[in-house]
């Protein structure tokens, strides 16, 4: 069984995108902010719950652009994650677009959770999205969800 998720891909007005370094990784790791879907509740209502939940960002401040087409399915590679009694296999993300229209004073990360948050260019992706296929699999989503802001960019692979 998959555990279905969300992620969210934020750029801001220089489109760069908002990357969070959570607890659990090392300092060098980022990924886009997201999280699991509560039982009862849609895609959407998950999506802005976990934006507000781990960056303090409101509905109000982001602008909605799109949402991939097909969600983003990866197996676990050894440990299988167990939530409320029930044992998952691997995660299925849905990925959503946003333009941050607030400011940056707005953020306030989760402490529990999230340990930094950086903003970075799509160029420089490579450099903080370090597990493995995070790189591919999340520039394929943003040039679904993006098309006409970085369609004519490319990205270290």
């Amino acid at each position: 069984m998959y555990r279905k998720g969300v992620s969210a891909l934020i750029i801001n007005k220089n489109k760069e995108f908002l990357l969070v370094n959570l607890k659990s990784f090392e300092d060098k790791y980022f990924a886009v902010p997201g999280g699991g879907v509560e039982e009862g509740e849609t895609l959407e209502e998950a999506i802005y719950r976990e934006i507000k939940e781990e960056l303090g960002i409101i509905e109000k401040s982001l602008e909605y652009v799109d949402k991939s087409s097909q969600p983003l399915k990866f197996k676990f590679k050894v440990i299988k994650v167990t939530r409320e009694g029930i044992e998952y296999d691997g995660s299925e993300r849905n990925f959503f677009g946003f333009k941050f229209i607030g400011n940056d004073s707005e953020i306030v990360l989760q402490e529990s959770e999230v340990k930094a948050y950086k903003w970075v260019p799509f160029s420089q992706l490579n450099d903080y999205l370090l597990f493995d296929n995070q790189l591919e699999e999340t520039s394929e989503k943003i040039l679904e969800i993006f098309p006409s802001d970085f369609s004519t960019l490319k990205i270290n692979l």
